[in-house]
């Protein structure tokens, strides 16, 4: 078995695991392996954890000041700072790259900080705020941490504010912006990042491997089978192809792109029936 279709099989056993029982680390090691198949997961791991040894611990502090101090050694002390001119270099998605330069997105940042929190028995959790993932505690609707802002602490408020003017103060707020997502969820944003990106940049191989990784986090999520599907036709996987785009049809046979997604089956069938592998 190859590696990298070794390393799909242990990202979809992941998937199938309960959400409290998924490790983002060994997630995220799997996603860049795609990569870079060299990468071990002890070497994330261990440069989370000497993170972690040097952050500061503020015992006896309230929960925020404990969660402030740690979001301040990472973004100020330590200069993990977010890559606002390479935004869609694919190595801000990647937690190796982002621990070995410092920088990254919102999700791939806020990863580090939730990993070397939770090392600190800090409890903080990924927030899914439009275009801009944030850290919060569990059951305190006031506090969140802006890693893509430097580290910034915000107000449920002041979130409000930000999404306000990420979105010209056209955008509709709504205060489920501010609720915690899952694991799972978590790891679909950050592939869903990656897809997007090499979808733009037409790399057809890559897009596929993410949209792999996703299915596996949703397979009854009959989009990303179709994602899958189309990215496996462009990529001469016709077998793979038929199979993703029947079963759309078989659970969307309303959908609107229905009759474009019959036509790619129709001519699938007629090549796979002349032979074509």
């Amino acid at each position: 078995m190859n590696a990298r279709i070794l390393t799909q099989a242990s990202f979809s056993a992941l998937g199938r695991l309960p959400d409290d029982q998924i490790d983002f680390v060994l997630a995220s090691v799997l996603i860049a392996q795609e990569e870079d198949p060299s990468i071990r997961l002890s070497d994330v791991a261990a440069r989370l954890s000497d993170l972690a040894a040097r952050a500061p611990t503020v015992p006896g502090a309230p929960m925020r000041r404990r969660a402030e101090a740690i979001a301040t050694f990472l973004f100020q002390e330590e200069g993990f700072h977010a890559n606002e001119k390479a935004y869609y270099d694919p190595r801000n998605s990647f937690l190796h790259f982002v621990l070995e330069r410092k920088v990254g997105i919102p999700i791939s940042l806020t990863l580090v900080l939730l990993e070397v929190a939770r090392r600190r028995d800090v409890p903080l959790v990924g927030v899914g705020f439009p275009g801009r993932f944030l850290a919060g505690l569990p059951g305190d609707g006031d506090f969140f941490i802006d890693a893509f802002g430097g580290g910034k602490v915000l107000t449920a408020k002041e979130c409000e504010a930000l999404f306000l003017e990420q979105t010209g103060g056209h955008g509709r707020w709504s205060p489920s912006f501010l609720e915690p997502v899952t694991r799972k969820q978590t790891l679909q944003r950050m592939l869903r990042n990656l897809k997007e990106i090499y979808l733009n940049r037409e790399d057809v191989p890559r897009c596929l491997r993410a949209a792999e990784k996703l299915s596996a986090l949703s397979p009854d999520d009959l989009e990303e089978v179709r994602d899958r599907g189309v990215l496996a036709l462009h990529g001469g996987a016709y077998m793979r192809a038929l199979s993703d785009l029947e079963t759309y049809l078989a659970g969307r046979p309303g959908a609107e792109d229905a009759e474009l997604i019959r036509t790619h089956v129709k001519v699938l069938r007629q090549h796979i029936g002349a032979g074509v592998p």
